[in-house]
């Protein structure tokens, strides 16, 4: 592939340690040299401006959804051919187009109504309420394992109607969707990631089938009402494509989010002192910190004919990767850039959720438990310290920005 009349990003390597400690150096330095720019060793063309990623997000007739959530990394032919057999998505939500992405979109947001997030609340909020009060009992505790893993996947599954004794292995198979999809496995891990796809792919399909003849008060019944409705433009496997997509967006980035947002505000102390101080913070401090360390750094386009970028020719059928990470830190759209200010007025213009036609669907419940965290903690652990000579360690994926461990001392003893 060509790229004349663009800037060549030699040595820019988003798997490389020094990036997934910390990406944000090195997209400032991209975006303020070469805002597009070419990675000739991932054949992608990087879009790291405000202006120009917002663009991208707006022009669905230009860049296509298609293949957003494809394997980045080549797959070998064992893993592919287990994947052939027993992972039959197809394009749905993240990773489809118009005419399929409106109805599919359309029939999920129906479904998402005011009063289906209301009634998961209580539940939410009890869980969340009774994890907290556990781990600030501890000397030291992983807000990992002891918060932002079982709490959006409570959230994610509940809503689901998965049953919760299979949270666990949910989990897992999640886990491993994203390191086949976005890092990169050796042909051993791969073939076992595949397998896990596509046990995951059959226990989803398992599941809208059982609701078919046992409806409960969930997501899925939802769906398959809607489906139902809907003279047949709406079938039982597009629920299955559906649900399958949901089960891994309504936690997975919540998760991420939660942390990274954590470990920044107990970085920056006046920032976690003020919020502790004025509760009221909470809810325009997640958006702050949904900008300044997101937990997705960047989406996946494909340009669908010849176009041009910020005035950079881009070739049909180039990959195209939108750098959120980068566009929320663009100080020609947020002044201060790189400074945590949980009191920013523009914190919610961050790109962290997406724009437009593939905005998240589920904001309103990641925003919910992001706050519903924020509260809990500035409340019953005021003076919660990072432990001290911790190593961050960050998964090597390409589009998440996920924490292995963040380790806290709830009550430091001094």
């Amino acid at each position: 592939m060509s790229a004349l009349r663009c800037p060549v990003a030699h040595g820019f390597d988003p798997f490389g340690p020094e990036y997934t400690e910390d990406p944000y150096a090195i997209l400032n330095t991209l975006r303020d040299e070469a805002p597009v720019s070419y990675v000739p060793d991932l054949d992608v063309y990087v879009v790291s401006r405000y202006e120009d990623v917002v663009n991208v997000f707006k022009d669905r007739e230009t860049f296509s959804s298609l293949g957003a959530t494809s394997n980045f990394s080549p797959v070998c032919p064992q893993a592919q051919a287990i994947l052939d057999d027993g992972f039959p998505r197809k394009p749905t939500l993240t990773n489809c187009d118009a005419p399929r992405h409106t109805l599919m979109r359309a029939t999920v947001a129906k479904c998402l109504t005011p009063k289906r997030w209301a009634q998961s609340q209580p539940a939410v909020r009890e869980y969340a309420t009774q994890l907290v009060q556990a781990l600030v009992k501890k000397p030291v505790a992983d807000l990992v394992t002891d918060l932002a893993y079982p709490l959006p996947a409570f959230a994610a599954f509940a809503l689901l109607g998965f049953p919760l004794a299979d949270t666990d292995r949910i989990k897992e198979w999640c886990v491993k969707r994203v390191l086949l999809t976005y890092g990169k496995l050796d042909p051993e891990g791969q073939v076992q990631a595949a397998r896990e796809l596509a046990d995951f792919w059959r226990y989803t399909a398992e599941h809208v089938e059982r609701r078919l003849t046992e409806p409960g008060d969930d997501l899925t019944t939802d769906l398959i009402n809607a489906s139902r409705n809907s003279n047949g433009a709406v079938t039982t496997e597009d629920v299955v494509n559906m649900v399958y997509s949901i089960s891994l967006a309504s936690h997975e980035t919540t998760q991420n989010g939660v942390l990274n947002g954590l470990r920044r505000l107990l970085e920056n102390r006046e920032q976690w002192d003020a919020l502790c101080a004025d509760p009221s913070l909470a809810d325009n401090a997640v958006e702050e910190l949904l900008r300044f360390d997101p937990p997705v750094v960047n989406l996946r386009r494909r340009a669908t004919h010849d176009t041009e970028i910020g005035g950079v020719p881009i070739p049909e059928g180039a990959q195209v990767l939108i750098m959120v990470g980068s566009s929320n830190h663009d100080p020609a759209q947020f002044a201060d850039p790189d400074r945590l200010d949980i009191r920013r007025n523009n914190a919610r213009g961050h790109l962290t959720f997406g724009k437009q036609w593939h905005f998240c669907l589920g904001a309103p419940l990641a925003r919910f438990e992001y706050s519903l965290v924020l509260r809990l903690l500035t409340s019953l652990a005021p003076r919660m310290r990072l432990l001290k000579d911790q190593e961050f360690r960050y998964y090597p994926i390409i589009q998440f920005r996920a924490l292995e461990s963040l380790l806290v001392e709830p009550d430091p003893k001094h």
